[in-house]
């Protein structure tokens, strides 16, 4: 398959200007054009008319990317850089195939709850043998290198019980088409961050879509977003989880699917209607799906309403960084920042430059933690210097980077989920 193909028009309106390389995290760190995006449309174009094999150049060209979508935002013509660039992974997975841990994972794990669920018990048990104590409650420190996790990173303990085991949670599971009171029917979709890793982050979110009048329910077949699958190039896996989820929650009578997680919000609303979208049997229902999906700060400032307490005098200091799927993929920057000056004790800071990437997206912290690592240190640097207390997200990917980058370049700043502070 050809999946650059149908780029090809989308590629030459790439006029080689270079504002992308003004606001490309990759390019600001290694500082060579293949880094920059329009490095990257240059080679893809060159692939795509068949001037260029799979050369190593060319590979570490298309990974090197965070997918942050910076380049596109800020693009004159408007080119739709970061579904070239997913594409280009794509054909190339399509030639090379799926590398053996990221099949693994993606094809045997992430799309079936119940090998993941079996999988991340038994790695909770081995956790101590592979991390040692960070000396903080943010996190592990990795003993050594292994394939997706290089040595010295911090990264978060697994939960002792996954979200969607908890006794509540299961309580929560919901009755097909069954509604119990006349209130907003929602269906929380946790994702794999807050199922394995955060499970605080997945109660705070259904207290306060309680609080704020909804009757909240949780789909135990949920699986995985797709976008780790998605952003690797294994397209195949991605649209299975994607076609997984449209049939879970189609099933449930439902005004609103919420999610907490900016990434699979992102997936959820765009990629699964570009996964499966095309598909004429698919379409009506990929649209009403897409329609009801909301991220969790949309939803408490837009049809549903949680009201704030006051903010008194000494309170802490907030600042926020703005994923890069809710900024600028979902269009999301005020409603975070509504709740947090509505949220009691807190006030809020703004950091220089907040929606620049962390560094952690389009699975460049796994290809390249180095480099992630170094996209990191700038975002750090700004954290310090707002002089804020906590640094507030809404994205549970970008909670774990954060903490590693803040705990890597020494700076004593906890990182909270928008929801924690409601």
């Amino acid at each position: 398959m050809d999946r650059l193909a149908e780029f090809r028009e989308e590629i030459d309106k790439c006029v080689k200007c270079g504002t992308c390389r003004s606001v490309c995290p990759v390019f600001k760190v290694i500082g060579r054009e293949g880094g920059s995006t329009r490095g990257k449309m240059t080679l893809i174009g060159a692939r795509q008319e068949g001037k260029l094999g799979l050369t190593e150049t060319y590979l570490r060209a298309i990974k090197d990317c965070t997918l942050c979508g910076a380049c596109q935002t800020n693009c004159p013509n408007d080119v739709k850089t970061t579904a070239i660039i997913a594409a280009a992974r794509a054909e190339a997975v399509d030639e090379l195939g799926v590398p053996f841990t990221a099949s693994m994972v993606f094809k045997n794990l992430l799309g079936q709850n119940s090998l993941m669920d079996k999988a991340f018990k038994l790695a909770t048990r081995f956790q101590g043998l592979m991390f040692k104590s960070s000396g903080s409650e943010s996190g592990l420190l990795s003993r050594f290198s292994t394939p997706l996790v290089g040595k010295g990173r911090l990264v978060p303990q697994f939960a002792k019980t996954f979200f969607l085991d908890m006794e509540q949670v299961r309580a929560a599971g919901g009755e097909k088409g069954l509604r119990k009171t006349g209130a907003p029917r929602v269906a929380f979709y946790a994702g794999c961050g807050i199922n394995f890793l955060m499970p605080e982050v997945g109660l705070k979110s259904i207290a306060v879509l309680k609080r704020a009048g909804a009757e909240v329910i949780i789909p135990p077949e949920q699986v995985c977003c797709g976008m780790p699958a998605y952003s690797t190039g294994d397209v195949e896996s991605a649209r299975q989880m994607a076609l997984r989820n449209l049939e879970v929650f189609e099933a449930y009578d439902l005004d609103f699917v919420a999610t907490s997680c900016a990434t699979c919000g992102y997936g959820l609303k765009t990629q699964l209607r570009n996964l499966l979208g095309g598909e004429a049997a698919l379409t009506e229902r990929v649209d009403a799906f897409c329609s009801k999906v909301r991220d969790i700060t949309e939803l408490l400032t837009g049809e549903l309403k949680l009201k704030g307490g006051e903010n008194p005098v000494g309170a802490r200091l907030a600042t926020y960084h703005d994923p890069c799927h809710l900024g600028r993929g979902q269009g999301l920057r005020e409603e975070p920042r509504v709740l947090i000056a509505q949220s009691s004790g807190v006030v809020l800071k703004e950091m220089k430059n907040p929606c620049a990437c962390c560094g952690l997206g389009g699975g460049l912290s796994l290809s390249n933690y180095e480099l992630s690592t170094e996209i990191a240190r700038k975002k750090a640097e700004n954290i310090k210097n707002s002089g804020a207390d906590v640094v507030v997200t809404a994205c549970p990917g970008c909670m774990v980077h954060l903490r590693d980058g803040l705990h890597r370049f020494g700076v004593d700043v906890k990182v909270a989920h928008v929801v924690e502070l409601l």
